[in-house]
């Protein structure tokens, strides 16, 4: 056969725990740390059911946006901030903008944090985050379509539709990666994958780790096309 058959989910348990082993995972944990204390008085304004992702998920967010290296992000689902914050922070070498929208809430005022947070993080993302309240994702993406922008990283925490994932694919670029949320049970996350891969047929998904040990609940959705064999043993070296 002469053939080396890999399935989503070897590479997904691979991937994960080479992630969590980061050189920076210390930072991540840090900094998902003093964003969850930073926006815990936020749940107060903003009450919802739904609730915000924990800090096992933010860390793993500035993770990956630290090894993707995102210029602009997308980001549906801003509740209370935290994962833009996180992703922010993770990327905030290399990211210029993140765009995030909330469908129920529109009183988030970015600025709030700007003592709280150290300077050359504050520098680098209050002033890049394009924040659309009471705006559902339809009409956000369409909004950066008339822009013209492409995004290489989408996180998507609330439910989108399929007028989103035509759309999704007008503004993201050709090696765009998607991280998904709530991605257990019949939860949206599920839902959303199963959406993004009718329009999205090259990409393969990275579900979470099934260990009861792994808090996280965020997959990766990303193109097949942007996998590369390496002789190193593990991420590369700027993770």
């Amino acid at each position: 056969m002469n053939k080396l058959f890999l399935s989503e989910s070897m590479i997904a348990e691979v991937f994960w725990k080479a992630i969590q082993k980061s050189h920076f995972a210390v930072q991540a944990e840090a900094d998902a740390r003093l964003i969850s204390e930073v926006t815990h008085p936020l749940v107060d304004e903003f009450p919802s059911e739904a609730g915000s992702i924990s800090v096992e998920s933010a860390k793993l967010l500035w993770l990956m946006t630290k090894y993707f290296s995102p210029k602009v992000i997308i980001e549906i689902g801003t509740y209370i901030g935290r994962s833009t914050i996180a992703m922010g922070f993770g990327g905030h070498y290399t990211m210029k903008k993140i765009h995030t929208c909330d469908g129920t809430f529109d009183n988030l005022d970015f600025n709030r944090f700007e003592k709280v947070f150290k300077q050359e993080k504050k520098d680098t993302l209050i002033h890049k985050i394009h924040y659309y309240g009471k705006t559902f994702s339809t009409t956000m993406l369409g909004k950066i379509k008339e822009i013209g922008e492409k995004a290489d990283l989408v996180f998507i925490d609330g439910r989108i539709s399929s007028d989103d994932c035509v759309l999704l694919k007008e503004v993201t670029s050709e090696n765009c990666v998607y991280i998904l949320d709530d991605f257990q049970g019949v939860e949206k996350g599920v839902a959303n994958a199963m959406l993004l891969r009718q329009v999205f047929r090259n990409y393969i998904l990275l579900e979470p780790l099934s260990d009861k040990n792994d808090k996280g609940i965020l997959a990766l959705l990303l193109p097949a096309s942007i996998i590369s064999l390496t002789r190193q043993q593990t991420l590369p070296v700027i993770m």
